[in-house]
């Protein structure tokens, strides 16, 4: 199976789970995610990046929610436009977003859509240096035991990752309806060290 036909067989799995169902493992995916954290030291201001769950994808709201009220920085994916693209090289960073202004960020409202520079107020959503991160979620259509994900296709968290620093901890998250035997991979596909799921 190639990776169109397995993206496409997994999301109508993903999206086959009951709402309610989605939503408690969801919750014990954050729940993980919390305890995990609990692990860097907690007297450093620590930065973490998460994203908008989109559709069935598996939400990380209440870790974000959790990171945040530890007085934590949250960082949101933001899609840049085709000439910002040129111009950092990157398709896409990362934004910060107090808890209280989830709601303002276009781009968690719009995770998919590309915004120019001047479309975001980068006084109020400064991007966070891949660099500073301690931590990213990273979304994901399925994943095989060797911690190979496979992604939507645009690869965009394949180029983002090598900038990362290499004490970032960087973890998928999916349902287990999500696993597979084996992801198909192209030379640039990164495996993930961590994938949670329930």
């Amino acid at each position: 199976m190639d990776k169109a036909e397995l993206r496409r067989a997994v999301i109508a799995r993903r999206d086959a789970l009951d709402l309610d169902v989605r939503a408690a493992k969801s919750a014990v995916i954050c729940a993980r995610l919390v305890e995990l954290s609990d692990r860097l030291d907690a007297a450093v201001s620590r930065t973490v990046a998460v994203y908008a769950a989109v559709g069935s994808e598996a939400d990380p709201a209440a870790f974000a929610a959790a990171t945040a009220a530890r007085g934590w920085r949250v960082a949101y994916p933001c899609m840049l436009s085709a000439t910002d693209t040129v111009a950092c090289g990157q398709r896409m960073c990362m934004r910060a977003v107090a808890a209280d202004d989830a709601s303002a960020a276009p781009f968690i409202a719009h995770p998919t859509r590309a915004f120019a520079a001047t479309d975001i107020d980068s006084n109020h959503f400064p991007i966070v240096p891949a660099e500073a991160l301690d931590m990213i979620v990273v979304p994901l259509v399925a994943f095989d035991q060797t911690g190979a994900r496979l992604g939507y296709g645009g690869g965009c968290y394949d180029r983002y990752l090598p900038m990362l620093s290499p004490a970032c901890q960087i973890i998928g998250i999916a349902f287990d309806e999500q696993r597979v035997d084996r992801v198909p991979t192209d030379a640039h596909d990164l495996p993930l060290p961590h994938i949670i799921s329930a």
